[in-house]
């Protein structure tokens, strides 16, 4: 309760509102506000785009630079589409740029080369294709061009046969050196691993690092020590699979071009290696809380609180400081607030955590724990027409 009267003295009025970006796969892209309404919390449209496409699937915010990038999924189209906007303190977007690119585009990150001063790129997962882009981009302006094609073929079919009838590259994220791009590919059971060219931007295949067979990798993030100067030493990786709801932890070595993986960790995303998920659930979304100490991981579909009620996994990973890797620690479900989280994002400045809630087609807010690191309170939810895949916090 006290979070929450806090919570509202710093958000004040209407005017003051916090933005948190949405994305429905009924064509439109939100920008909402979370402010004061009545004495309590509440989400309030502040724009409405259907400039991204038919499907947006995935938002990437470059907060610096106030440009909003969506990737189009275009389900069952042809060719999908990626669209950056302008945003602004009002929430308003505005267009800058579309380009039509290969169908299935569900997750991006952005990269840089040191030798490469007057732009920055990004990599993009599209599942439907089987295929990895990679784009150069004017981060100022928010244009941006094709620069490489990686496209995937499989001679059959993997062990979960109806998901994985194809390479499904399917998260896309950045090592802390700077150095490599990390695809997890659902349907090859791999974690594709590209070097980035210092020079140009330009991505080389590396070997990939193989998963279990029938696996299905989804997505991955890294945790290095708070405050290191070091960007290559105490450095692990977690990485989420979707087909049978297990973490796992590695820990990361570099040579010269190279990255390698020592896995040291596996457990169930709910709780106990030897745990059987519910029936039906698949995990989804990863990340490392902003004070850098627990895993936080997203259960779809397994009505863990109730029917449609799915649960957020999290484990410890590190001290109170987020500075010393302590090995990894389950510490319990809590609740989603609806069904099918999608993907969620963690304001610790706000203490917030925002989740998309994919079946429930809503987006919600929830208090953010920064002493335990948990989610906390339902504050505030907005239903709306379509299935809701990301959220984003301004930052």
């Amino acid at each position: 309760m006290k979070n929450t009267l806090l919570l509202l003295a710093t958000l004040g009025g209407q005017s003051a509102a916090q933005t948190l970006y949405t994305a429905s796969y009924a064509g439109s892209v939100y920008s909402l506000g979370l402010g004061k309404a009545n004495g309590t919390l509440a989400l309030s449209t502040q724009s409405q785009s259907t400039e991204c496409g038919a499907s947006p699937s995935w938002l990437m915010l470059d907060g610096a630079n106030e440009i909003l990038y969506c990737l189009n999924e275009a389900i069952g189209a042809s060719n999908g589409s990626i669209t950056s906007f302008n945003t602004h303190g009002n929430g308003s977007l505005d267009v800058i740029h579309n380009l039509t690119v290969p169908a299935g585009p569900v997750m991006s990150a952005m990269y840089s080369a040191p030798g490469v001063h007057d732009h920055q790129f990004f990599a993009v997962a599209h599942y439907e294709t089987s295929t990895v882009t990679t784009y150069a981009v004017d981060p100022i302006r928010g244009h941006f061009k094709l620069l490489q094609t990686f496209t995937y073929n499989m001679s059959a079919p993997g062990p979960n046969a109806a998901r994985q009838d194809a390479p499904h590259p399917h998260g896309v994220t950045v090592d802390p050196t700077g150095r490599f791009v990390l695809v997890p590919d659902l349907g090859a059971d791999l974690v594709r691993i590209y070097y980035i060219n210092p020079v140009t931007g330009h991505l080389k295949p590396i070997d990939p690092y193989v998963a279990a067979p029938g696996s299905g990798p989804r997505h991955g993030t890294f945790w290095t020590p708070k405050g290191s100067s070091s960007t290559d030493t105490n450095v692990y990786f977690f990485l989420v699979h979707e087909l049978d709801n297990l973490l796992s932890g590695f820990r990361v070595s570099y040579t010269e071009r190279g990255i390698h993986f020592s896995k040291f960790f596996e457990e169930s995303s709910f709780g106990n290696a030897t745990a059987t998920a519910p029936s039906g659930s698949k995990v989804a979304e990863i990340a490392i809380s902003p004070e850098n100490n627990h895993i936080v991981v997203s259960n779809r579909l397994d009505n863990t609180f109730g029917q449609k009620n799915d649960s957020i996994a999290v484990f410890s990973c590190a001290d109170a400081s987020g500075t010393s890797f302590t090995g990894v620690q389950f510490l319990g479900l809590y609740p989603a607030y609806g069904s099918s989280v999608r993907g969620f994002d963690i304001s610790g400045k706000l203490g917030l955590i925002g989740i998309a809630l994919e079946g429930s087609q809503k987006v919600a807010v929830a208090l953010w724990n920064k002493a335990t690191g948990r989610p906390g309170k339902l504050l505030a939810e907005k239903a709306f027409d379509g299935d809701i895949p990301a959220v984003a916090w301004e930052l």
